[in-house]
C-alpha cells in the first residue's frame, strides 16, 4: 500500500469509526450477520447453542463473514464484559475491513 492510498484511508477510517459510535445499533439487512457474530463470539464451536438452528430465515446464508470479522473482533471482545461493547468491537472490526478493502 503506497503512502499516498494511506493518507486517504485513515481520514476514511476516522469518519467510519466516527458512525459506529454515533449509531451503533444495526439495521434489519444486517442483523442476521450481527447475530451470527455474536454467536460466534459468545459460543465458539459449540454450535449447538446458535440461534440459526432455532431460527434459520427463510434466505440460506454463509457464515463466511461473520467468521473474518469474528476472527479480527474476537481479541478485544473476549476481554469485554458488556454486550455493547463487544458490539462496538464488532462494528469497529467491519469498518476496518470495508475500509482496508
Amino acid at each position: 500500500m503506497a503512502l499516498s492510498e494511506l493518507i486517504w484511508d485513515l481520514p476514511l477510517l476516522g469518519v467510519a469509526c466516527f458512525y459506529v459510535f454515533l449509531a451503533p445499533f444495526t439495521k434489519v439487512e444486517e442483523s442476521f450477520n450481527v447475530q451470527a457474530i455474536h454467536d460466534i463470539l459468545l459460543f465458539g464451536s459449540d454450535i449447538g447453542r446458535y440461534d440459526h438452528l432455532q431460527f434459520p430465515g427463510v434466505v440460506p446464508r454463509t457464515f463466511l463473514g461473520p467468521l473474518l470479522v469474528s476472527a479480527i473482533a474476537a481479541p478485544v471482545a473476549s476481554v469485554l464484559q458488556s454486550p455493547l461493547a463487544r458490539l462496538y468491537a464488532t462494528r469497529l472490526a467491519l469498518a476496518f475491513l470495508s475500509v482496508a478493502a
